[in-house]
Order: structure tokens, then C-alpha cells, then sequence
């Protein structure tokens, strides 16, 4: 399945998302934002799985140009909070206008800058979706960069999401450039979670799929 949406598909899903809700009650915006904050909590966890003694979490977002503050950016925050955790933007990127042609998504050079303002945290978070790395790119990064985590779902909430071809996010795992990520799930792939059954954790095993570097 190919998770890279064209242009003109995450043009409408914005403003579809935008039309849709503001004319939603809120029990109705609650039901349709509950898999983006179940998302920004599970990778809260995962963040702080990661970080080890650290307790700043860097993050890459989309500009203003995106949108406001989505959804699962909200959650995050709330949840890292919440364990005695700090954020700060290490880059606000410019991911191109959905409504236009042209390539979409996190450029190398934006990644790269990020993870150099980074350096001293205890991970950084992609709400920008992958890295759209070249070959060449990756000798560029530093060996000890801290875990990369990558949101690459259609959506995250109120805000169109960047999704990511499955052989990118493979590569950029299996090199470690990325340490994980997640994606939207299909019906197929949806299961229960290991270990937590409770209601956050059911519903991101219904709509998202984690993957990981390998050990």
C-alpha cells in the first residue's frame, strides 16, 4: 500500500478536515480527534522510552503555512508534560503548499539543521513526516544524533499528516537514520496492543502501526 499522497489528495483532505470540523458538536470533534490524541500519547511514551536521562524533546514541525497546532502536536506536549518533559522547535520546515504541484514533505536540508539544533536532547519528533533523504545525505549526519521518531500518518487531527512510501521508511530504518515510526494502519493490520488494553492504546492499535529500526 502506498502511504504518499499527491497534492491535490492532501488539498482536499485539509480542507475537508476544516469544513468538517467546524460543523461538528463537540462530542462529534472529541469522537473525530480521539485516534490523533491516542497517537500524540503513545508517541509521548515512546519519546520518553527513548530519551533516557534526558528530559528535552526536540521537535520538527510543520510551519504556519500548515496550519495551526495540530492535534497530535497538542497531545504530545500535554503527555510529555505530564512525565516531567520539555519541548522546543528545532525547526518549523516549510513542507510546500499541498494545493500546488511540486514535491511535499521534509527536506533534507531542514532535517539536517534540526538535528544539529538537537544535538544535546533527548530525542527528536517529526510531526513533519520522514526525512526526504538522498543517498549522499546520510553521510552528512552525525554518528551519536539523538533517536529520531517520525509521525507519517494521512492525518494528525485537525491538519493534513505526510505520509511516507513504505521503502522510505524502510531504509531510513533500517540504517538508523530513523528509530521509529509510525503509520495508519489498515483494517487487516489493526490488532490489539501488547500488554496495555486500555482505551488510548486500543484506539491507536485501531488506526496506527508501529515500526522499528532493527536491533
Amino acid at each position: 500500500m502506498n502511504h504518499l499522497w499527491s497534492c491535490r489528495q492532501m488539498a482536499w483532505l485539509a480542507a475537508l478536515l476544516s469544513l468538517g470540523l467546524a460543523s461538528c458538536t463537540p462530542k462529534e470533534t472529541q469522537t473525530l480527534l480521539g485516534p490523533s490524541q491516542a497517537l500524540g500519547a503513545v508517541l509521548a511514551e515512546e519519546a520518553t522510552r527513548a530519551a533516557g536521562a534526558k528530559k528535552r524533546v526536540a521537535l520538527i514541525l510543520p510551519d504556519t503555512n500548515w496550519g495551526p497546532a495540530s492535534a497530535v502536536e497538542e497531545a504530545l506536549k500535554a503527555a510529555l508534560k505530564k512525565e516531567g518533559f520539555s519541548t522546543f522547535t528545532a525547526k518549523s520546515a516549510d513542507l510546500g503548499d499541498p494545493m500546488r504541484r511540486g514535491q511535499v514533505g521534509l527536506k533534507p536540508a531542514d532535517f539536517l539543521e534540526a538535528l544539529e539544533k538537537a544535538a544535546a536532547a533527548a530525542g527528536v519528533v517529526s510531526l513533519a513526516g520522514a526525512p526526504l533523504l538522498k543517498p549522499g545525505d546520510a553521510a552528512r549526519l552525525g554518528p551519536d544524533h539523538p533517536p529520531v521518531l517520525v509521525v507519517a500518518t494521512g492525518t494528525l487531527g485537525n491538519l493534513p499528516g505526510v505520509p511516507a512510501e513504505h521503502r522510505q521508511l524502510a531504509t531510513l530504518l533500517e540504517s538508523k537514520i530513523v528509530q521509529l515510526a509510525i503509520i495508519d494502519s489498515s483494517s487487516e493490520s489493526a490488532a490489539q496492543p501488547p500488554g496495555k488494553t486500555d482505551a488510548t492504546h486500543q484506539l491507536f492499535a485501531q488506526n496506527y502501526l508501529i515500526l522499528r529500526s532493527p536491533n
